[in-house]
């Protein structure tokens, strides 16, 4: 039986973190309560989960994908087996590569979500290896005294 390892990952935003899921080829389930996460044999664990990815949808040998929202952002919690085998992609599992493909996935998502909400927009995204360059364009703020 894997075990199911809790990522620090920050994601805040559901709709850019199911969009995210949705672009590798996944259809998440999003529940109001979180329900139980299962592994591969169809075994209901102790981790709950708001957004889903069920394990059918990863592989035949896959657990359940999950993120629970603490209040603040998504927990993601995946197995060891899942970290550690697959192409991060339905059907061939998720590996080692998932989670950051995925973090990059909703960050070119969500900054230009963010900076339309703050009156800016996405001028550059530059990713170098693991990390990803964002320069966002705001407007003028004038001070009035």
């Amino acid at each position: 039986m894997s075990h199911f390892s809790k990522i620090e990952v920050k994601f805040k935003d559901q709709a850019c973190l199911v969009e995210a899921l949705q672009r590798f080829g996944f259809y998440p389930q999003i529940h109001d309560q979180p329900v139980n996460l299962f592994g591969y044999r169809g075994d209901r664990r102790e981790q709950t989960a708001h957004i889903v990815v069920p394990r059918n949808q990863i592989s035949s040998l896959s657990n359940d994908l999950g993120f629970y929202w603490n209040g603040s952002e998504y927990e993601c919690f995946i197995s060891d087996y899942d970290k550690s085998f697959g192409l991060a992609k339905r059907d061939f599992g998720l590996g080692s590569q998932f989670l950051p493909l995925l973090q990059q996935e909703y960050i070119n998502l969500y900054l230009p979500k963010l900076a339309t909400q703050m009156g800016g927009e996405v001028v550059e995204t530059v990713t170098h290896g693991s990390v990803t360059t964002v320069r966002v364009a705001l407007p003028n703020q004038i001070l009035r005294r």
